[in-house]
């Protein structure tokens, strides 16, 4: 399930936001749950609890990046559209 209320309840469910929108999107890109919740740890709270960006940005700046980021360094084009 790909939508806002999954996202919701992943965060209702005490999941960072981070996490609770990384893992919303996770099985499109294969990425396993358990995998998605480690990687958007460190961006809960605020990146790192710092309060700054919230993490649901940085969560869908990830699953942006697993959509269309560059799999090679070479790859200038994916880079700038991304």
């Amino acid at each position: 399930m790909e939508n806002p209320e999954h996202a919701v309840a992943r965060f209702n469910d005490g999941c960072l936001c981070s996490q609770s929108v990384l893992t919303t999107f996770a099985p499109r890109f294969g990425l396993p749950l358990d995998t998605a919740m480690r990687i958007a740890t460190p961006f809960g709270s605020g990146i790192a609890s710092t309060g700054e960006m919230c993490g649901a940005v940085s969560g869908a700046l990830m699953v942006i990046g697993l959509a269309h980021g560059a799999a090679d360094a070479e790859d200038q084009q994916a880079k700038e559209e991304t």
